[in-house]
């Protein structure tokens, strides 16, 4: 599963774990992030630098039901899918 998160809000993505997770990313798109802050992930940044070649969010774990995102820039939320049985 993938949005883009603008940089223009306060993002509030709210999980459904029955059907998404357990892991979960973000990636800076088109510049570099001087701050990006999270809550209710396994890791949440606070204020953190991301950028290829350094630190990039793309091993996170969701752990709240509610996850918050702001940043400086625009950034791809993803997070995986559960398998369903068919």
């Amino acid at each position: 599963l993938v949005y883009l998160l603008p940089k223009t809000h306060r993002h509030e993505i709210l999980i459904d774990h029955s059907v998404e997770g357990p892991h979960c990313g973000l990636v800076p798109v088109a510049a570099p992030s001087q701050s990006t802050t999270t809550s209710g992930l396994q890791w949440d940044l606070n204020k953190t630098p991301m950028s290829f070649g350094s630190l990039i969010s793309t091993s996170n774990i969701l752990r709240d039901e509610k996850v918050t995102v702001c940043s400086d820039v625009d950034l791809l939320w993803t997070s995986s899918i559960k398998n369903s049985a068919c």
